[in-house]
């Protein structure tokens, strides 16, 4: 049977358009259509350009994704209102069709180690991989994770070009150091290239520097909600691998702000590089909060108090903008909760931000 999916979808004419603009359409869909059967019948309505050649690269709802993809699997993990945009709206050109230059300036950097059909190859294979990446939002001169694992490929098909390989992508400016992590990115993404980008890691004589010990947190539990935070806007970051904190901000009575940020990868590994890289993506995250009117900021652990409290005043440099926005943890959270009110017994003398709802 049918259903009905609605669509917003990104319109850009490079030539004759100041800017960008999306138009809505409600269409239906079968249980085995894929994405391109939707843009195909979309285009029947009215004509849009796309690339119905091949498979089409797609930003849908915050998720990069193939044309092959079924419409059922994506409103499923989403929503039923799909937002369509092009890989990277900067480089439009027209509506989904993008500048694919830089993309392959990139793999170029290979040239002596790549034959053309190779190049090509990997032109079609790794594109997704390159404009996911959340790093070109901050440092569009990186050199992309295709190129890391067009890197792999080299070093495992000819070894004694290791250190050769290594050298070209380990570069402070534009090197590996930058690397954000796909998983929350891709739809559907495959964890065995993170895997191969952390093996890379591991080969650089620089990575030892950048490994923090970490201690495992015991999580306090809710024993009794004996004070709530109804009419209180928090905000979460869950981080790539963190628990989602949606539901104890709901349990609170507080109104939950949904950060498009919120899995982002604060990239720690960078800071061999570049001091500030994270302190970017972080405040990046912290503004979104700020600017969608969050009280406060919850995260998973103390770890990410370190970054989002400790370096609050060095992410405002950063960011040229003020943010002053508490952050603190679940179990400090849960603390709250559990009818703790003493800002030292919870930890809150600590912050460097001051916690001001007490």
């Amino acid at each position: 049977m049918a259903k009905e999916v609605f669509i917003e979808l990104f319109r850009f004419n490079h030539k004759t358009d100041y800017l960008p603009y999306f138009k809505k359409y409600t269409m239906m869909y079968e249980k085995n259509d894929k994405l391109i059967d939707l843009l195909n019948n979309l285009n029947k309505i009215e004509k849009f350009d796309f690339d119905n050649t091949n498979v089409c690269n797609l930003k849908i709802n915050n998720l990069y994704l193939t044309s092959e993809e079924l419409v059922s699997s994506v409103v499923k993990k989403t929503s039923k209102t799909l937002e369509i945009s092009p890989v990277s709206t900067k480089r439009a050109l027209n509506d989904l069709i993008i500048n694919q230059d830089d993309f392959l300036q990139k793999i170029n950097i290979f040239d002596d180690y790549l034959t053309k059909e190779q190049k090509e190859d990997y032109f079609n294979k790794y594109q997704l991989e390159y404009y996911a990446s959340n790093t070109l939002n901050f440092n569009d001169s990186y050199i992309g994770d295709h190129a890391l694992l067009i890197a792999d490929d080299i070093i495992n098909s000819n070894p004694e070009l290791k250190n050769k390989i290594l050298d070209i992508i380990a570069d402070k400016n534009n090197g590996i150091w930058y690397h954000t992590s796909l998983k929350n990115k891709i739809f559907n993404y495959d964890n065995t290239q993170e895997e191969i980008i952390q093996n890379l890691f591991k080969m650089l004589p620089d990575f030892s520097q950048t490994q923090v010990k970490k201690e495992i947190e015991s999580l306090e539990e809710i024993t009794n909600i004996s004070q709530n935070f109804l009419n209180f806007n928090i905000a979460s970051y869950d981080g790539i691998n963190g628990n989602s904190l949606e539901s104890i901000i709901k349990q609170s009575k507080a109104n939950f702000i949904n950060l498009v940020s919120k899995n982002d990868d604060l990239a720690l590994c960078s800071k061999i590089a570049n001091k500030n890289f994270s302190l970017k993506i972080a405040g990046n995250i912290l503004l979104e909060a700020k600017d969608k009117n969050a009280d406060f900021i919850m995260v998973n652990n103390e770890e990410d108090i370190l970054v989002f409290d400790k370096e609050q005043k060095n992410i405002e440099k950063t960011t040229s903008r003020e943010i002053n926005i508490p952050v603190i943890s679940k179990n400090q959270f849960i603390r709250l909760l559990n009818g703790e009110k003493n800002p030292t017994k919870l930890g809150f003398d600590l912050h460097k931000i001051k916690i001001s709802f007490l």
